[in-house]
């Protein structure tokens, strides 16, 4: 667990030069670029690795007020092996540590927070504000002592697949919250037509832009998909949301199935449960149906013994 504190001031850390050179670039551009269209991209490691803000953040916040995760004390009996493992690096970190920790996320998405206002600032003050389309969002989250972890790697949980993504601009819905469930793939389609550029025919991902400019179209975005496939150790993931449930299948251990609603810290496994037969069966060959569309070829071609035997495989997605 790497958290702390720098006297280094939030005005010479990297994300601060990181907005200066968007800045530069998008100046540039509006001086050199003939009122063409643009797109700038920027990616900021905070706050995914070692938590160390500087004084001046920190000192906004009362340690006294950090809520912990519920969830901290999860055994994770029931649930993958390797999940017990993972608790164990942490075990012996205190209440009060991870308070402090947590108090450091906090502060990094606050520094990465007033960059991107510095930014927002520059397109006002440009007259461009009106005209962008602008998206905030993560690759994955973070554990910062939910389920007793740290790392970001281990497990499918939700703190770390249920990210946020602020969208906003010309025709989206201003102040609203939407519970739709879209992935990183959808972006693409889905700022190509908010753009009204000629739309990609594909069916690996779909626009979520009518649910931006009208959040009740949330509805019809309530089934997602994700696939993990491990770092150094065996950890093959593939998950499936449908509305509050999600199944995960392992390839190395149990399966795990959690009901959100009534369950969100996801503390109870529910996939061994006879009463949840039916939906392990329709969700996992939902799971397999999605690997046979999409050509995953690291699940369809491995070598993991449990794939090769059993009621795992690809067959059951059927044939249609």
């Amino acid at each position: 667990l790497h958290y702390g504190v720098t006297e280094v001031p939030v005005k010479d850390r990297y994300p601060h030069y990181t907005i200066d050179q968007a800045i530069d670039f998008l100046d540039d551009h509006r001086i050199n670029g003939g009122g063409d269209p643009w797109c700038c991209c920027m990616s900021f490691s905070e706050p995914n690795e070692a938590l160390v803000v500087s004084r001046e953040t920190i000192d906004r916040y009362d340690l006294d007020t950090i809520d912990l995760p519920a969830n901290r004390t999860d055994d994770h009996s029931g649930k993958p092996a390797l999940y017990r493992r993972q608790k164990e690096i942490s075990r012996e970190v205190s209440d009060d540590e991870w308070r402090m920790a947590r108090a450091c996320y906090y502060g990094r998405i606050t520094e990465l927070d007033l960059q991107l206002g510095r930014l927002i600032d520059w397109l006002a003050e440009s007259k461009q504000l009106d005209n962008t389309i602008i998206v905030v969002t993560s690759d994955h989250g973070r554990y910062v002592g939910a389920h007793g972890f740290d790392a970001h790697n281990c497990g499918a949980y939700e703190e770390i697949y249920r990210i946020p993504m602020i969208v906003a601009g010309p025709g989206i819905a201003q102040g609203a919250e939407s519970q739709a469930l879209v992935q990183f793939p959808d972006l693409g389609p889905t700022l190509i037509e908010l753009a009204g550029a000629e739309p990609i025919e594909t069916l690996d991902f779909r626009s979520f832009a009518e649910a931006l400019r009208k959040p009740e179209a949330a509805d019809a975005f309530q089934t997602a998909y994700a696939e993990y496939h491990g770092t150094r150790f065996p950890l093959c993931q593939r998950i499936l949301w449908e509305g509050d449930w999600k199944f995960v299948f392992n390839g190395f251990d149990y399966d795990e199935l959690y009901d959100l609603k009534n369950d969100p810290g996801e503390l109870t496994n529910l996939a061994a449960l006879p009463e949840h037969r039916e939906r392990v069966d329709r969700m996992m060959a939902g799971i397999w149906k999605r690997v046979r569309d999409s050509g995953d070829r690291t699940i369809l071609e491995s070598h993991y013994y449990s794939m090769r035997f059993g009621v795992v495989g690809p067959n059951l997605a059927g044939s249609d």
